[in-house]
C-alpha cells in the first residue's frame, strides 16, 4: 500500500499544474519522514530521477519545497542502494556544474547533505569515485566561474574532512589542484581554498605537506607578490598548522622567520598582514611548543611591540592623570574632520594579545622573563584607547554609528588585555605550590649575607625571583591602572577590571593590605551606579568577598562605614526601604552613597543577592573579628545588619540559593553578635530551627557555608548565647537527623551535637544522652572511618559530662562498646578514627562507668583468632596494642604495672605456643614502653630479645619493635644496651638496627637530642653497615641516618657529602636515601645546611651503577614534593638527567635460563617508574621550571608504551598535562593516541590467572581516565 501511495504522488509531481507538485512535493517530504519508509528497485529509480527533476521545477515554491526534499535526501540514502546513491550523485554534480544559475545552491545543498549521511566505507568510495574528479573539474576546470568553484570548494571542504583518509590515492591531484587557486583573483575563492587545504592536510603524508608548505612559503618569499596573495598565503600557513598540529613543527625553521619579517616591514596601513602574521605566530606557539622554542624569545619582543600598536593615535597625556572633568568641544565640523573611519590597527593589537596569551600559556618555565618584559605592557595597555572616542550630543547619526562600533572594537580589545594578564595570573597560579614566602625566602638568603645579588649562586638568585615574588612587585601598578578602569563608563571593561582583581587575590592573597582605600570607591561605584548592569555587581561582590576573606580586619576597619551601606541595599526588599533608609542615616555617615542607595534597594536579581548575603558573612568577621575586642566599635552595625540578614531568612518567596546564604550568614551574625541581640533572638533562632525542619534547607541550616555549622558556631562562640528558647528542641532534631540516609546530614549533625554539649550540656536533660547513645552505636564502622572518629568523639563529650549517670554508662557499654570491640579488628581502622577509638577507651576508664579489667580482657580477646574469620590483621593488633596502652595509662601506675607484669609472663611462658598471643603481648609492651618507662621492671629488656629467637618473623619484627620503644621510655638504661647488642649480636643485627631506627625516628618527631657519646657510637655504627649486601639493613640505615640528621644536621650533612665520592656503589646509594629521609615538610634546621650540598646528592642521578640513579630519584622526587625550593635553580641541570632515566636501557635487560623456558628480567623497570613519579610530582610544584613539550615527545609518548608499572604513572602525568598545559598535550596529541589504544584494546591469554585480569583491567581504566581528561581540553583550546 505504501508503495502505491508513492506511486500517485509520484505521478502528481510530474503534473502541469503548479499547485499539483506543490503538494505532491509536500507529501513526498512527509514520506521520506516516516521512519517506515521502504522501496523496491523500480521506485528508488523513479524517486530519486523525480527529487532531481523537481530541483529545476520553474515555479518558485515547488523548488523552494525541494530544497527541503534535498535535506531530506538524508533518509534516502540510508534506505536506497549504493548504485542509486552513486547514480543521485552523479545527476547532482551535472547540475552543480552544467546546471543553471539559480539551481546551483540546491545542488549544492543536496551533495552536502549525501556526503553527510554516507557510513559506511563501501559506499564512501564509490561515491568518491565519482564525485572527486567532478569537484576538481568545477575547481581548476576552463571557464568555470567563481561561484562554481566556490560551492565545489565547499563540498570538497566537507569531503575531505569526513573521507580524506580513503582519497590517499588522489591526494597529490588534489593539493597540486587546490595550490593553483591559492593566486585565484577572487578573494572567496581563496579564502574557501584555504579552508580546503587545511581539510586535507590532516590526511596528507609527510612528504605532501612539506611539498605544501614550502609552495606556499616561496610564494610567502617571492618579493613581487601583491599584498592580497602574501595575506592569503601567511593565512594558509596558519590554517596548515592549526590542522596538522606538532607535524607542522620541522617546517618552523622555514616559516617563522618570513613571517616576523613581514610583520615587522610591512607597509604602515597594512593592518591585515600584521595580525595574519601574528595569528600564525600563535597557532605555532600552541600546536607546536616544543619546535618553537628557538624562536619565542623573538616571538615575546614582537608581540610586545605590536601590543602597543597604533599608528592612528598618540597619547601625550601623563599616564597618572586623575583629571576626570576635562571636557572637548566638538561640533559638526570636527565630526567630518575625523577621516580614521578604516582605522583597523585594534585587531593588530588584539593578535598580538592573543599570541601572548598563547606564549604564556604553552611556557611556563619562562614565567619569570614575562613578568620582568611582558607584565608591565600589559598593565600600561589596561587604558587601550578608552577615551580614543567621545561621543557629544551635537553628533550626526552616521558618526555617532562609527562611534559605537569603534568603541566596541576597544572594548573588545581590552577584553583581550584583560584576559591575557588573566593567563599570566593564572599561570603563576599553576606554579604557586611549593614557592618560598618572604620569611622562607629571608632564610634562604641568610644563608648567603652578600649583599650583591650578582654574587649570590646562581640557584638562589633564581628563588629570589620566582613569579609570585615578581607580580607582588607589581601590585602597586596593577592597582593605579585597575582604579582608572573602574572610573570608566563602560560597562564591559569594569568587568574585565574586576576579573583581574579576582584572579590577582587569588594568586596572591594578602596584596592588596595597601590598596584597599583606592578600590572602595570603585566597588561602591560598581554596586550603586544606575548603569551597572547584575554582572558587574556580581563581579564586584565576588572580588569583595576574596578580598574580606584573605586580609586582615584591621585593613577594612576605616572604610566600613561608608561600604557596609553598599552591602545591605543589595539584598533589601522595597517594603523595608523605610524603615531600613531611617537607620542607615543614623548609623552610616557617607552622603555620597545616599542617591545610589535609593536606587539599589530594589535589586530583585537572586544571584546578586545572594553574592551580597556571602559577602555580609565576611563581613560580619571584619566588623568583629576578636570577641573579647579589638579597638573597632562594632555596636553601630549590629542591628542593620541584623535587620537586612533576618528580612531574607522569614521571607519564603524567594530563591532557594538567597535562603541558603541568609541561614549561613544568621548563623553567624548570631554567633558573633549574640551579646547585642538579645531582644531579637527570641525571634530569630525559632527561625533557625524552622529550617532545620525543611527538607532542603536543613544541611545549611546545620552547616554554615562549606564547615562551620550554624548551631556549632553558636555554640562554641564564646559570647555563651542564650538558647534556651530552642535548646530542646534543636537537640531533638539533630538526634532524628543521625536515622537519616543523607551523609553530609549525619556529619554536620555529630560535629553540632558535640559543640552543643560541650557548651550547653548542663541545660540540655540526661534522658536525651541516652537517645544520641543509641543511634551512635549504628554510625561505628569501618565503612565510614571519617563518620566513626565524630560518633566516638561525641561519645566521649556524653561520657565526660559530670553529670553523667550509671544509665549513660551502660547504655554505652550496651551500645558503643560492642561496636567499638567490632571496630579495633579491622585492618582499615586507621588516623583519626584509630586516635578517637583509643580517647573512647580512656574515657570508658575515666567514667569510672566501666571495670579497667573487664575491659583489658575485651581488648585481648579480640586478638584471638575465630574458627570462621582465622587469624586477625596485623594492623588490627597494632590497634589493639595501642588502645590497651592508652587504657593502662589511663587506669594509674597500678593497673599499668600489674598488666605489664601479665605480659611479661606470656613471653617468658616457654610452652606458650600462641603467636598470636605472644606478638600481642610485645606490641602492647612497644606501646606502654614509648609511653612510660618501664625501667622498674627488671629484665624486661633480655625478656623482649629473647623473642628474637621465635620461628615466626611476625614475633621478630614485633620484638624489634618492642625494644625500640621500650628504649625511648628510658634512653639513658636502654640506649646503650641495644647499641651492645648491634656490636655483640651479629645475627641479631637487623632486628637490633629495626630497634634503633624506632628510636631514633621517635627522638626525631619528639625532637628530642641524643647524647654527644651515643650519637658518634650510632653514627660509626650505622656507617659500617652502609655497605651491607642486604637491602633490607641499608635501608634501615639510611632512614636512621635522614632521621639523625635532623636532630644532628651540622654534624651528618658534610659526614653524607664525604660518603657521596666513595667507591662502593651501596654506600653512596645510603647516603642519597638518607637524605631522602630527611626532607620532611615541616621546616627543619636541615634546610639551611643541606641547601648549599644538594647538588652533591642529586647529581648522582648520573651514576654509573643503577642502585645509585634510583635513589637520586627518589631523593629528588622527595625534594620536589617536601621542600622545592631547594632544588629549583638545580632543575635545568637534572631535568635532563631525570628524563633520561625513563628510556628503556637495553643493557638493563638480561634473560634468566630456568630451564624449560627462558625469563625476561627489566632491572630498569623500577628506576624508570620512579623517573616517572618523579615527573608527576615536579608538575605540582616546580611547573615553571618544566618544559612539557620537550618531556611529552618521546620521553611521555615511549612511557604510556611500557610495561604496566610505567603506563599507570604516565597516565596519571598525562592527565595532569591536559589540565595544566593543555597546548603541550595538544600540539602532540596524534602520537599518543596509538599506545592509549593499544593499552584499551589489550586483553589478556584466555590462561591468565586473576591478578593479570585484574591488572589489565585497572590499566584500562587508568587510560580511561586519561583520555577522559584529554577530552576536557577541547573547552581549554575554544576559549583560546
Amino acid at each position: 500500500m505504501a508503495n502505491l501511495a508513492l506511486t500517485g504522488i509520484l505521478e502528481k509531481m510530474t503534473g502541469k499544474d503548479k499547485d499539483y507538485r506543490y503538494m505532491a512535493t509536500s507529501d513526498l517530504l512527509n514520506e521520506l519522514s516516516k521512519p517506515t519508509f521502504k522501496a523496491d528497485a523500480d521506485l528508488e529509480v523513479k524517486l530519486t530521477n523525480i527529487i532531481i527533476q523537481q530541483l529545476d521545477d520553474a515555479a518558485g515554491d515547488v523548488s523552494g519545497l525541494a530544497v527541503k526534499c534535498a535535506f531530506s535526501l538524508a533518509p534516502l540514502v540510508r534506505k536506497v542502494s549504493e548504485v542509486r546513491v552513486v547514480e543521485m550523485t552523479s545527476k547532482l554534480c551535472d547540475k552543480l556544474l552544467n546546471g543553471k544559475d539559480q539551481h546551483r545552491d540546491i545542488a549544492s545543498i543536496a551533495l552536502k547533505t549525501v556526503v553527510a549521511e554516507v557510513s559506511t566505507q563501501s559506499l564512501a568510495q564509490s561515491i568518491l569515485h565519482t564525485l572527486t574528479p567532478q569537484l576538481i573539474k568545477g575547481i581548476t576546470g576552463p571557464g568555470m566561474g567563481s561561484e562554481i568553484k566556490c560551492e565545489s570548494l565547499d563540498i570538497l571542504c566537507d569531503v575531505l574532512h569526513k573521507f580524506g583518509n580513503l582519497m590517499a590515492a588522489d591526494h597529490e591531484l588534489l593539493l597540486s589542484s587546490l595550490l593553483s587557486q591559492l593566486s585565484s583573483n577572487q578573494a572567496s575563492v581563496r579564502k574557501k581554498t584555504v579552508a580546503c587545504i587545511a581539510s586535507l592536510s590532516s590526511s596528507l603524508s609527510d612528504d605532501l605537506l612539506a611539498k605544501a608548505t614550502v609552495e606556499v612559503v616561496s610564494n610567502l618569499k617571492n618579493k613581487v607578490a601583491k599584498s592580497e596573495m602574501i595575506r592569503t598565503n601567511i593565512q594558509m600557513i596558519g590554517a596548515l598548522s592549526r590542522a596538522v598540529g606538532y607535524r607542522f613543527g620541522p617546517h618552523l625553521g622555514d616559516t617563522v622567520p618570513v613571517l616576523i619579517n613581514y610583520c615587522t616591514n610591512a607597509s604602515e596601513n597594512d593592518e591585515e598582514l600584521r595580525e595574519y602574521s601574528l595569528q600564525a605566530l600563535e597557532s605555532f606557539l600552541l600546536r607546536c611548543p616544543r619546535d618553537i622554542s628557538v624562536y619565542c624569545d623573538e616571538i615575546l619582543h614582537l608581540t610586545l611591540e605590536y601590543l602597543s600598536y597604533d599608528p592612528n593615535f598618540t597619547d601625550n597625556m601623563e599616564e597618572d592623570t586623575d583629571d576626570e572633568g576635562l571636557e572637548e568641544e566638538e561640533d559638526d565640523e570636527s565630526a567630518n574632520e575625523y577621516t580614521d573611519d578604516e582605522d583597523v590597527s585594534w585587531k593588530v593589537r588584539r593578535a598580538a594579545a592573543k599570541c601572548l596569551a598563547a606564549l604564556i600559556v604553552s611556557r611556563p618555565e619562562i614565567l619569570s622573563k614575562l613578568y620582568d618584559e611582558a607584565c608591565p605592557k600589559l598593565i600600561d595597555r589596561f587604558k587601550e584607547r578608552e577615551e580614543n572616542v567621545k561621543v557629544g550630543p551635537n553628533k550626526d547619526f552616521i558618526f555617532g554609528l562609527y562611534s559605537a562600533r569603534l568603541l566596541f572594537n576597544m572594548e573588545v580589545l581590552q577584553m583581550d588585555v584583560f584576559n591575557t594578564f588573566i593567563e599570566l595570573l593564572r599561570q603563576t597560579g599553576n606554579v604557586t605550590k611549593g614557592q618560598i614566602d618572604a620569611n622562607e625566602m629571608r632564610q634562604v638568603a641568610n644563608a648567603f649575607p652578600s649583599s650583591d645579588m650578582n654574587e649570590l649562586p646562581q640557584s638562589l638568585s633564581l628563588q629570589l625571583f620566582i613569579p609570585r615574588w615578581l607580580l607582588k612587585q607589581e601590585v602597586s601598578k596593577i592597582v593605579k591602572s585597575i582604579n582608572r578602569q573602574l572610573r570608566e563608563k563602560s560597562i564591559k571593561t569594569k568587568v574585565g577590571a574586576f576579573s583581574v582583581l579576582k584572579e590577582l587575590v587569588v594568586v596572591l592573597p594578602n596584596c592588596l593590605a595597601d590598596h584597599i582605600g583606592s578600590l572602595i570607591p570603585g566597588i561602591e561605584k560598581a554596586l550603586n551606579d544606575k548603569s551597572s548592569t547584575s554582572n558587574l555587581k556580581i563581579e564586584a561582590l565576588t572580588f569583595t568577598r576574596l578580598v574580606l576573606s584573605s586580609h586582615s580586619p584591621d585593613v577594612f576597619h576605616p572604610y566600613i562605614k561608608g561600604y557596609a551601606c553598599a552591602m545591605f541595599i543589595v539584598m533589601y526588599w522595597n517594603k523595608h526601604m523605610a524603615a531600613f533608609w531611617d537607620q542607615l542615616h543614623l548609623y552610616f555617615y557617607s552622603q555620597a552613597l545616599s542617591a545610589p542607595v535609593l536606587s539599589a534597594v530594589g535589586e530583585r536579581y537572586y544571584k546578586v543577592t545572594a553574592e551580597a548575603l556571602r559577602v555580609c558573612g565576611e563581613l560580619v568577621r571584619v566588623v568583629r573579628p576578636n570577641i573579647e575586642g579589638s579597638g573597632f566599635d562594632f555596636r553601630p552595625y549590629v542591628h542593620p545588619i541584623y535587620n537586612g540578614i533576618m528580612s531574607r531568612l522569614i521571607n519564603q518567596d524567594q530563591d532557594q540559593e538567597v535562603k541558603e546564604c541568609a541561614i549561613s550568614c544568621m548563623g553567624l551574625i548570631v554567633s558573633t553578635f549574640g551579646d547585642h541581640l538579645n531582644a531579637e533572638l527570641p525571634a530569630c533562632l525559632p527561625v533557625l530551627v524552622d529550617r532545620m525542619g525543611n527538607e532542603i534547607t536543613r544541611l545549611t541550616a546545620v552547616k554554615v557555608g562549606q564547615w562551620n555549622m550554624a548551631f556549632a558556631v553558636i555554640a562554641a562562640s564564646p559570647l555563651r548565647v542564650d538558647l534556651s528558647c530552642v535548646l530542646e528542641h534543636v537537640v531533638a532534631e539533630l538526634t532524628a537527623f543521625l536515622r537519616k540516609a543523607n551523609r553530609a546530614l549525619r556529619q554536620a549533625t555529630l560535629g553540632t551535637l558535640n559543640s552543643l554539649i560541650v557548651a550547653y550540656g548542663d541545660k540540655i536533660v540526661l534522658s536525651a544522652y541516652e537517645v544520641i547513645i543509641v543511634e551512635l552505636s549504628g554510625l561505628i564502622s569501618d565503612s565510614d572511618l571519617h563518620m566513626t572518629a565524630l560518633a566516638l568523639e561525641l561519645c566521649c563529650t556524653l561520657m565526660g559530662d559530670k553529670r553523667s549517670n550509671q544509665s549513660i554508662g551502660l547504655a554505652v557499654r550496651n551500645k558503643v562498646l560492642p561496636q567499638a570491640l567490632t571496630l579495633i579488628k579491622s585492618s582499615l581502622l586507621q588516623g583519626q578514627a584509630l586516635l578517637a577509638l583509643q580517647n573512647f577507651f580512656a574515657a570508658l576508664v575515666y567514667s569510672a562507668n566501666t571495670s579497667f579489667d573487664s575491659l583489658l580482657e575485651s581488648l585481648l580477646a579480640c586478638a584471638k583468632p575465630s574458627p570462621q574469620s582465622g587469624g586477625i590483621a596485623k594492623q588490627a593488633l597494632h590497634s589493639i596494642a595501642q588502645c590497651v596502652a592508652v587504657l593502662c595509662l589511663a587506669a594509674g601506675d597500678q593497673k599499668c604495672s600489674s598488666t605489664v607484669k601479665m605480659l611479661t609472663d606470656i613471653l617468658k611462658d616457654d610452652s606458650s605456643s600462641n603467636s598470636a598471643k605472644q606478638h600481642l603481648a610485645l606490641l602492647c609492651l612497644g606501646e606502654i614502653g614509648r609511653r612510660k618507662d618501664l625501667s622498674t621492671h627488671e629484665q624486661i629488656e633480655n625478656i623482649v630479645i629473647e623473642s628474637f629467637q621465635s620461628p615466626f618473623e611476625e614475633i621478630k619484627s614485633a620484638a624489634s619493635y618492642a625494644l625500640g620503644n621500650i628504649a625511648v621510655g628510658n634512653l639513658p638504661k636502654y640506649l646503650p644496651f641495644i647499641l651492645d647488642q648491634i656490636d655483640n649480636q651479629q645475627k641479631k643485627q637487623y632486628l637490633l638496627l629495626h630497634s634503633l631506627k624506632e628510636v631514633i625516628v621517635r627522638q626525631s618527631v619528639d625532637k628530642a637530642e641524643f647524647q654527644e657519646s651515643s650519637v658518634e657510637k650510632i653514627l660509626n655504627l650505622l656507617f659500617n653497615h652502609c655497605e651491607s649486601e642486604e637491602e633490607g639493613v641499608r635501608n634501615v640505615v639510611a632512614e636512621c641516618l635522614g632521621k639523625i640528621a635532623l636532630i644532628e644536621p651540622v654534624k651528618l650533612v658534610p659526614a653524607l657529602k664525604v660518603r657521596t665520592t666513595s667507591p662502593a656503589a651501596f654506600t653512596r646509594a645510603t647516603v642519597v636515601i638518607a637524605v631522602k629521609y630527611s626532607i620532611v615538610e615541616r621546616p627543619e634546621k636541615i634546610d639551611e645546611i643541606i641547601y648549599p650540598e644538594t647538588s652533591s646528592f642529586l647529581m648522582l642521578i648520573k651514576d654509573n651503577d643503577r642502585h645509585v640513579r634510583r635513589a637520586a630519584v627518589l631523593a629528588l622526587s622527595t625534594f620536589a614534593h617536601n621542600k622545592p625550593n631547594l632544588i629549583k635553580g638545580l632543575l635545568p641541570d637534572l631535568l635532563p638527567l631525570l628524563y633520561d632515566q625513563t628510556i628503556v636501557k637495553q643493557e638493563l635487560i638480561r634473560t634468566v635460563d630456568l630451564g624449560p623456558f627462558k625469563h625476561i628480567v627489566d632491572d630498569g623497570l623500577e628506576l624508570r617508574k620512579a623517573a616517572f613519579e618523579c615527573v608527576d610530582t615536579l608538575l605540582d610544584s616546580c611547573l615553571d621550571q618544566v618544559n612539557p613539550s620537550s618531556f611529552i615527545v618521546p620521553y611521555l609518548k615511549s612511557g604510556l608504551d611500557d610495561h604496566y608499572d610505567v603506563k599507570m604513572p604516565c597516565h596519571l602525568i598525562l592527565s595532569k598535562l591536559s589540565d595544566k598545559c593543555p597546548s603541550a598535550v595538544l600540539a602532540v596529541l596524534d602520537s599518543l593516541v596509538d599506545p592509549l589504544q593499544k593499552t584499551i584494546n589489550f586483553k589478556p591469554k584466555q590462561d591468565a590467572v586473576k591478578q593479570e585480569v585484574d591488572r589489565n583491567e585497572d590499566m584500562i581504566r587508568s587510560a580511561l581516565r586519561a583520555i577522559a581528561s584529554l577530552n576536557r581540553i577541547r573547552f581549554v583550546l575554544t576559549s583560546l
